[in-house]
């Protein structure tokens, strides 16, 4: 979105803009939904995995789950690439696992 509305004059005419808008969504996001699957399925199969082979499912798999995870989406860029992408999908991964044990525990369930 941000990229159409920077390719497009400020001046335009609303329609134009929205045109411009548009078109710069449907170049950048099948790629970025397609990424977006990629991860998500490799985080899974990596979680899984891990909570197999240890005998239990906790938020420490999914923070492993998720720094292997993006660790292994860039490890064609390099180690700094692949440490800053590990590092982000293991903050969210993280954050997932605590954000659902509050509300787990919340609800009363936990």
């Amino acid at each position: 979105m941000a990229e159409g509305l920077r390719r497009s004059p400020m001046s335009a005419p609303p329609k134009l803009r929205l045109n411009s808008v548009l078109n710069a969504v449907t170049r950048r996001g099948p790629f970025l939904g397609n990424s977006a699957g990629v991860i998500a399925m490799v985080y899974n199969g990596v979680n899984s995995t891990i909570g197999h082979f240890r005998g239990k499912h906790d938020s420490v798999n999914s923070v492993v789950a998720g720094a292997i995870c993006g660790m292994l989406f860039k490890s064609t860029r390099g180690i700094r690439p692949m440490m800053i992408s590990g590092g982000l999908v293991a903050s969210a991964a993280g954050a997932w696992a605590v954000c659902l044990s509050i509300s787990i525990s919340n609800l009363g369930l936990g």
